[in-house]
């Protein structure tokens, strides 16, 4: 799974049905990435961050 430098998250998808389940963030910005996954929980301030990120304007990266 690779990361670019921008954005720095990518979706997720469950293993089983293919459904996008989190957002993996990618933390720091030299291999080997460590990777952050945040789950769509409105109550994690992981996921309001990446939603902000969105509203920005942004886009993640689309699930492989």
């Amino acid at each position: 799974m690779a990361y670019p430098t921008n954005p720095i998250y990518k979706l997720q998808k469950e293993p089983i049905y293919g459904k996008v389940c989190a957002v993996n963030k990618q933390i720091g910005d030299s291999e080997p990435y460590q990777v952050l996954s945040i789950p769509f929980n409105p109550d994690n301030s992981d996921y309001q961050q990446y939603l902000a990120w969105v509203a920005e304007g942004n886009t993640a990266e689309e699930a492989d």
